[in-house]
C-alpha cells in the first residue's frame, strides 16, 4: 500500500519504522527536519507540502498532537478522496469530533502504544459499521506487524488509552524503583537492571504459561513468616496497590476529560460488539 504518515513524532515515527518494509511511505511534518530525520533511518519520501504526501496515498495515518487537529484539518480535509482511509491516533479525539472536520472521509480511530516500535505493541482499533469486512481484514493485516491488534467499541478506547497507552510509563517507574533497590542492596546498576528485567520476564512467563490468577502465583512464592510475606505486608503498609489503581484511574479520567462532551453513545459509531473486546 501507499501510506502517508502525517506527523513524525515518537508514535508516527514508530509506525513508519514498523511498516516501511512492507509498504511505500510518504512523510509529512510541519517541522520538515523531523520528517527528514526519519527518512534517513528508513526508505521513505519526505514531502514539503501536505498535498504531495496524501494525493496518491491509499491510507493516511494522522499522528499529530490532539491540540493541533484544527490546524491540520483545515489543510487536510479538502485534499482527501472518498476511497482513502484516514487512521487517527489522536488520544481523546472522538470519532464524532473527527467526522466534524473530515465529513466525507472513511475514518478509523486507533490507539497504539510505544512498544509498537519493537512489534510488541497493543493496537486498539475502534469498531465502525461503515467498514466493510474487506477493509477490516486489510487494517488487521496492515497493523499486525506493530503488535497485537484488538477491535473494540469506542466506549472502551479511553480505558485502553490509560491501561496500555499510559501504562508503560507507570511500569517504567516501578522498574526504576526495583533497580534502585538492587543498587541499595549492593549490586552495580547494570547488574541490578539485568536481574530485574530477567525477573520480570520470568514473572510474565509464569502468568502466561500457568494460566493461574496472579494471587495464586503470589501465594506459591509466599512462605509463612518468610521474607516474601514481610515484603507484601510492607506493600500494603504503603498502600502500593491502591496507589497503582488510582494512578491508572487518574489517567483514565484525564483521557475522558480530553474527549469532551462529544464522547457519548449518540455521537460515536454504532456499537455492534456490545462491549466485547475482540482480537481477530
Amino acid at each position: 500500500m501507499h501510506i502517508a504518515i502525517i506527523g513524525c513524532g515518537n508514535m508516527g515515527a514508530g509506525i513508519a519504522k514498523s511498516l516501511h518494509t512492507y509498504h511505500q511511505l510518504t512523510l509529512y511534518d510541519r517541522y520538515p527536519a523531523a520528517a527528514q530525520s526519519l527518512a534517513r533511518q528508513i526508505p521513505a519520501t519526505v514531502c514539503q507540502e501536505l498535498v504531495s504526501a496524501v494525493e496518491e496515498a491509499d491510507l493516511i495515518v494522522l499522528a499529530v498532537k490532539p491540540q493541533n487537529l484544527s490546524d491540520i484539518s483545515d489543510q487536510l480535509a479538502p485534499l482527501l478522496k472518498p476511497h482513502q482511509i484516514l487512521v487517527s491516533i489522536l488520544a481523546g479525539t472522538t470519532y464524532a469530533s473527527l467526522k466534524q472536520v473530515f465529513p466525507h472521509s472513511i475514518i478509523v480511530r486507533m490507539m497504539p502504544n510505544l512498544a509498537l516500535v519493537h512489534g510488541k505493541g497493543v493496537i486498539g482499533l475502534v469498531e465502525n459499521p461503515i467498514l466493510s469486512e474487506k477493509q477490516k481484514l486489510l487494517l488487521q493485516a496492515l497493523f499486525e506487524p506493530l503488535g497485537a491488534v484488538y477491535w473494540l467499541p469506542e466506549s472502551k478506547i479511553d480505558a485502553l488509552t490509560a491501561l496500555t497507552g499510559s501504562g508503560p510509563a507507570f511500569v517504567f517507574v516501578l522498574v526504576e524503583a526495583m533497580i534502585e533497590a538492587g543498587i541499595y542492596m549492593g549490586f552495580q546498576a547494570s547488574d541490578a537492571k539485568l536481574l530485574t528485567l530477567q525477573m520480570l520476564k520470568g514473572s510474565i512467563a509464569l502468568l502466561e504459561e500457568s494460566n493461574k490468577h496472579p494471587g495464586e502465583l503470589k501465594w506459591q512464592i509466599t512462605s509463612p513468616g518468610g521474607t516474601t510475606i514481610e515484603g507484601l505486608k510492607t506493600l500494603e503498609d504503603y498502600a502500593i496497590r491502591s496507589g497503582i489503581l488510582h494512578t491508572f484511574l487518574a489517567s483514565f479520567n484525564r483521557t475522558k476529560n480530553l474527549s469532551g462532551p462529544l464522547n457519548s453513545p449518540s455521537t460515536t459509531p454504532k456499537d455492534e460488539t456490545k462491549g466485547l473486546l475482540t482480537n481477530d
